[in-house]
């Protein structure tokens, strides 16, 4: 019996054990479920990012810049670019000091027929009151000082009333160059006399064909004749601005699909401030094509003279539109070649 107890016992045992096994080898069959990661704490990362600098355009111009040349230092303003710029000093000083209106009437200037209503203009007008003293443009010999009623000087005889002609001796280049004074109210030397720049030669009036008070002025290359007129604002240096410093020049030549000049046409100029705003309009008309001359070395067609320097568009419309942003500087030339397409 004892026996058989214990023999009992020891199969219990050995069973519990292989019990214990089983469930051992079933658990390691089992994949856990994975435990949920660890919590990340959240991370703010403050980044400020520097704006970029951008710099403004600027209307800059092309162009190659030269010392303060004069007329008859420069050979040509083609520079391969539409526009181009010079410091410009002129050859001939104003009739008119600075003390009066020595600016060139914009509503009547060289080779302008004013809407067709008149011939075309062989000189610029300064308009000052009768008695203005008018000087001499630069030093050089009177060729003709009298009324002009039974000399034929211009289209027909009177037309310039009291008038003066000054000779300068090789002063472009070798060729001479006569300056004009018409319409004076009085003659203050005599032909043959020699004179000095600034000297003062006569008084502003409205003698001959004049319509009011005022100075005509003519530049004459060459020959002292009516068909051999230039225009005298490419003859002047800049003059000083009301607020200061020197006024800028403008000129440029247009030419159609042929490479011809483009005449009688009207093109709208605009000074611009600093936000591109228009600060003033100007409309100048591309010359008359016959009578008168460009100059001999800018071959332009059209001219604005005494202008503020600063940014400007030029802008038309010629079967399509155009348009060139440039910049004048102080006492300076700016030129514009224009080819249309």
């Amino acid at each position: 019996m004892h026996k058989l107890f214990w023999s009992l016992l020891v199969f219990l045992w050995a069973l519990s054990l292989t019990g214990c096994q089983a469930a051992s080898s079933t658990a390691s069959e089992v994949t856990p479920s994975p435990s949920p990661p660890l919590a990340t704490p959240s991370m703010t990362i403050e980044m400020t990012i520097a704006p970029t600098e951008t710099e403004e355009p600027t209307l800059t111009p092309t162009g190659t810049k030269t010392s303060s040349p004069t007329p008859t230092e420069i050979q040509s303003m083609d520079c391969g670019e539409i526009f181009c710029h010079l410091p410009w000093r002129g050859m001939l000083e104003r009739p008119i000091s600075d003390d009066f209106r020595n600016i060139t009437d914009p509503n009547y200037p060289y080779a302008s027929t004013r809407n067709r209503t008149l011939d075309p203009h062989h000189g610029v007008e300064l308009i000052n009151s009768s008695g203005t003293p008018v000087l001499a443009a630069q030093t050089g010999e009177v060729v003709y000082a009298n009324a002009d009623d039974l000399t034929l000087l211009g289209p027909y005889t009177g037309f310039y009333g009291n008038v003066i002609i000054l000779r300068h001796p090789d002063l472009y280049q070798g060729r001479d160059v006569f300056t004009l004074y018409g319409h004076l109210s009085a003659i203050l030397v005599e032909e043959g006399a020699q004179v000095d720049v600034g000297e003062v030669i006569g008084e502003v009036g409205a003698s001959g064909s004049a319509d009011g008070s005022h100075l005509h002025f003519e530049v004459r290359l060459d020959v002292n004749d009516y068909a051999h007129t230039t225009n005298p604002v490419l003859w002047f240096s800049p003059v000083t601005m009301p607020e200061g410093g020197q006024s800028s020049l403008l000129a440029g030549v247009i030419l159609d699909k042929s490479g011809n000049p483009v005449s009688q046409f009207q093109i709208s100029l605009e000074n611009l401030d600093e936000v591109g705003e228009v600060e003033a309009y100007y409309y100048p008309v591309t010359y008359y094509p016959a009578g008168v001359n460009s100059h001999p070395v800018l071959q332009e067609n059209f001219t604005v003279a005494d202008l503020p320097p600063g940014d400007y568009r030029l802008a038309f419309i010629y079967d399509r539109f155009y348009e060139v942003y440039f910049t004048l500087e102080p006492g300076e030339l700016g030129f514009i070649k224009l080819q249309l397409d």
